[in-house]
């Protein structure tokens, strides 16, 4: 068999090139991570996590190893504040394939599984890349150019933490070259099924994708178009077609999304409209802007695009290279043009990111910009050899405006670091003149001769030599991150790491306590201390250690239901839910909570004082560290209840003029336990006695007892002495505020306690004293014109706290089974009853239209009740045992896959028929117009 040598050799230069396109960002990535001592094998040093990542993903991933290893349910979890859907969290955070790999990495081992993930994804995404390029375009070497400026988009290092989004970013050139291929009709896999993936891994990404595939669909449309060209109009039908197609594949996963979206963060609205600082758009081109966190720590005004400055001239040249026709031009520049000025506009910039402006990192969809530039850089580059040199005027006078405007022009109002370096400046200028050698070379008629000739021939070599230039462009941007979150301290270390992994015996241990005692399968618990790792002080321990608990920190959580946890003393400041100072003990036990754990070597414990009063029962389990406390008292997940003519709790007392008096949440708690049992009728929290008011500050107070204070200024003082009465002694002592003033400090008895600030507010406890007198002092750390301050201070009776709980757990559901499938999750158990009841069974998990009660095996009507639980009717059911099963069905869910079916099943046959259907279809309008002539 004879051997084609130069279909050999271009066959290995080819492979090596592709090669290369994923190796040279792997590598720099390598030695970018081991110069700056970031962790890629060892447990040591710095690991990437920062910012959420350090409290939030970090928990989901632990979590989601958990259940890879067949620990819980991905439909429904309890790890979310009262319990909640897990699709949620998986279609946001998880969804990625890559992170099924996480399976094979030891807990201490997932920050290096971070990284690796998302080093190879960049990686990847030069590969992709690469293959755009060379399948849509002739140039050779200076493919890689491209390839990696893309792959090192400063996009990728700035939101490295957001590990989420860069599957988005890495599949997008093939989303684009599927695009190319739908429209020459070959290959028409590619484009549905990138599509899908987009969406799949993160249905916030995919959705920008999808609109950029919109705008890059009109450019391909329209290029060619022509009233006489047909064929374009079959195009749109394809495009129609796949791109539904490859929707639905992934509808699974973004139908749940979207029908889970109301009521949680991600609810629309639109900002003021006001536009940006233009020297942020010039600088972000031409430098990695990233000067200081604070740029990701705000809602707008910067967009990380830079993929490195031999790309930018390139793209630049692009719109004067006349062998591109001046149509195509101009609808690339307008593409351009769009995404500019929704960067520049906050209205327009919230509609990109899906009409709300994102909270932190800013510019999520900006990657997008920084592909425009390397696809544009690659059309240029193929037909570089025919550009008149002149055209480099344009990036040249470009780069002297950027110059002029990012120097003189004022800055954002927040920052003023927006700015250009030396080295970037200098190799953005050497581009310009290698380039321009370049065109010259291979242009120019007047020079003749063997000398030039030789030139001419091996000019590719110019354009060859940027890619050392890209290289160390891409670089400085990548290392530029990089130090700049060292500077900041924004890494978490691997021994603060390693700190959080150590607490995992300690609830495994529990866990085996209760499966040896009790075995429910279902109870709660919590700590008094955060995770270590914790960089803003965020309790999300329910997910890292997978175990039922009431602290959570999410996107995807209902706002409703994490501000209940606010009326009933928990933490909450609208990001995320924390038990924080345990609230009380009488909503401990109403809410299930089981054990607590107190590590006693922790300065970071918010300890609540009715550990001390015996209400917890403290458990003699050998640990050097770790205290245990079990609560006997703590509810299942269903309870018997006093019926009451609405489901809805009342919060305030109307009086005869209208006035309403709003309970407090001491109040609050008191009326929730009346209603749940009528007969009993007692305060379980009674107010302090307060007995002195001293202030030399103006006020008035209304017949409520409410104070406003008026012309308040910085230092000014109130003192307000109470008394324990002698009914309240040995029982557990409250402090809260009740409408949550900032810039006013608290401090009992000469210690601080923040009660009322963005990192710590709810109920906090305080303990007693021999005289059981007490100060309340507070300290204005700010002028105020008038401020209502309202603070609640209550002592809870322990013994009528115990009287409601008995009552209340005389008839509960014992629950004995967990039930999970592939559509649904949740528990199962028993309740017996002596007699007929006219009562309520609640349980203790928030209401949603997709939860599911049977009774006896039959379905039963659920309905809200203490204006957030579920709740059923048990009038009908006779003495006896009967069966209580309680599931959450995500009718999401069940929509997606009846599309991904209809999908699959309609795609599989339209790629492998496609010719012969859409011939069959011309071939029948052919015949129509023949026979009409």
């Amino acid at each position: 068999m004879k051997i084609n040598k130069e279909k050999v050799i271009n066959i290995v230069k080819e492979s090596a090139l592709i090669a290369l396109s994923f190796i040279i960002p792997l590598v720099i990535l390598i030695i970018l991570c081991s110069i700056n001592k970031l962790s890629l094998t060892s447990y040591s040093n710095k690991t990437m996590m920062m910012i959420d990542m350090s409290s939030e993903y970090i928990a989901y991933m632990s979590d989601f190893r958990n259940l890879l290893l067949g620990n819980g349910n991905f439909i429904y979890t309890t790890r979310k504040v009262f319990g909640g859907d897990f699709l949620s969290i998986y279609t946001f955070y998880l969804a990625s394939p890559f992170n099924l790999f996480v399976v094979f990495f030891e807990q201490e081992a997932i920050p290096l599984f971070f990284l690796w993930s998302s080093i190879i994804k960049m990686s990847f995404a030069g590969l992709n890349m690469y293959l755009l390029t060379r399948l849509t375009s002739k140039f050779n070497y200076q493919r890689l150019i491209v390839s990696i400026g893309y792959a090192l988009i400063s996009y990728s290092f700035i939101y490295m933490s957001n590990y989420m989004w860069l599957d988005g970013v890495m599949i997008l050139p093939l989303v684009i070259l599927g695009l190319h291929y739908l429209k020459d009709k070959k290959h028409l896999w590619l484009y549905p099924l990138g599509i899908a993936y987009s969406l799949l891994t993160s249905w916030y990404i995919g959705f920008m994708i999808c609109i950029f595939v919109v705008l890059y669909f009109l450019v391909l449309f329209f290029k060619d178009f022509s009233r006489k060209n047909k064929e374009n109009n079959i195009f749109l039908l394809r495009f129609v077609i796949f791109s539904l197609l490859g929707g639905f594949i992934a509808a699974p996963f973004w139908v749940t999304a979207f029908i889970h979206l109301e009521g949680t963060k991600g609810t629309a609205y639109l900002p003021e409209n006001n536009f940006f600082s233009l020297s942020m758009i010039l600088s972000g081109f031409m430098e990695n802007n990233y000067n200081d966190t604070s740029m990701i720590t705000q809602y707008r005004d910067y967009i990380s695009m830079f993929v490195g400055v031999v790309p930018l001239v390139f793209a630049l040249t692009f719109f004067v290279n006349k062998e591109y026709r001046l149509r195509e031009r101009l609808l690339y520049l307008g593409v351009v043009l769009f995404y500019l000025i929704c960067s520049w506009n906050s209205i327009l910039t919230a509609l990109l990111h899906g009409g709300r402006e994102p909270t932190w990192f800013p510019g999520r969809y900006s990657f997008i910009i920084g592909f425009i530039v390397c696809f544009l850089a690659s059309k240029s580059l193929d037909r570089a050899d025919k550009l008149n040199p002149l055209g480099y005027l344009l990036p040249l006078g470009v780069g002297l405006f950027s110059i002029i405007i990012v120097s003189t022009v004022k800055h954002s109002e927040r920052l003023e670091l927006y700015h250009l370096s030396v080295p970037s400046v200098i190799m953005y200028f050497v581009t310009i003149l290698v380039g321009a050698i370049y065109s010259y070379v291979n242009t120019s008629k007047k020079l003749q001769g063997k000398t030039f000739d030789l030139i001419k021939k091996y000019s590719f070599i110019l354009l060859s030599s940027l890619v050392i230039v890209q290289i160390a462009s891409s670089y400085r941007g990548g290392d530029k991150v990089i130090k700049e979150n060292l500077k900041a301290n924004q890494y978490t270390s691997y021994q603060t790491y390693l700190n959080d992994v150590k607490y995992i015996e300690p609830f495994n241990r529990i866990k085996t306590y209760e499966k040896e005692h009790d075995n429910s399968a279902f109870y709660r618990m919590e700590a008094t201390f955060n995770r270590p790792g914790n960089y803003n002080d965020i309790n999300n321990n329910p997910f890292f250690y997978s175990y039922a608990g009431l602290s959570n920190f999410s996107s995807s959580s209902k706002k409703d239901i994490e501000g209940y946890s606010s009326k009933i003393g928990f933490h909450y400041n609208w990001f995320w839910v924390s038990y924080d100072g345990g609230s009380t003990y009488a909503i401990n036990s109403l809410l299930g909570i089981k054990y607590l754990l107190e590590d006693r070597n922790s300065d970071e414990n918010i300890h609540p004082y009715f550990l001390d009063k015996g209400a917890f029962e403290k458990l003699n389990l050998e640990d050097t560290t770790v205290d245990y406390y079990y609560n006997s008292h703590a509810t299942s997940i269903a309870f018997l209840s006093d019926k009451t003519s609405s489901y809805y709790i009342n919060e305030g007392n109307s009086t005869a003029d209208g006035k309403v008096n709003w309970f407090d949440k001491f109040e609050y708690q008191n009326q929730m336990f009346k209603s749940f049992d009528n007969s009993i009728n007692k305060d379980i929290f009674n107010p302090l006695e307060i007995y002195s008011f001293n202030t030399s500050i103006q006020f008035e107070e209304d017949e409520f007892g409410h104070v406003r204070y008026k012309n308040v200024k910085v230092g000014n003082t109130v003192e307000i002495r109470f008394r324990v009465p002698v009914e309240g002694y040995n029982f557990p002592l409250y402090f809260s505020e009740k409408d949550y003033v900032d810039y006013v400090n608290y401090y009992i008895d000469g210690e601080r306690y923040e009660v009322n600030n963005y990192w710590h507010k709810g109920i906090s406890s305080f303990p007693d004293n021999n005289s059981h007198d007490h100060v309340l002092r507070l300290v204005f750390q700010k002028d105020f014109d008038e401020v209502k301050l309202i603070p609640e201070l209550y002592y809870e009776n322990l013994n009528t706290s115990y009287e409601y709980l008995d009552a209340i757990n005389k008839y509960q559901v014992k629950v004995n089974k967990e039930l999970s499938s592939l559509t649904k999750g949740g528990f199962s158990g028993t309740i017996n009853l002596n007699g007929k009841v006219n009562k309520d069974l609640i349980f203790t998990i928030p209401y949603e239209k997709e939860i599911h009660v049977t009774v006896d095996g039959k379905n039963v009507e659920i309905y809200k009740k203490c204006n957030i639980f579920t709740a059923i009717d048990l009038s009908s059911l006779d003495v006896g045992e009967h069966k209580i099963s309680i599931y959450y069905q995500d009718a999401g869910l069940l929509a997606g896959y009846v599309l991904m079916a209809f999908s699959i099943v309609a795609l599989v046959p339209l790629i492998i028929f496609y010719d012969k259907v859409e011939g069959l279809l011309f071939y029948r309008k052919r015949k129509e117009e023949i026979k009409e002539y």
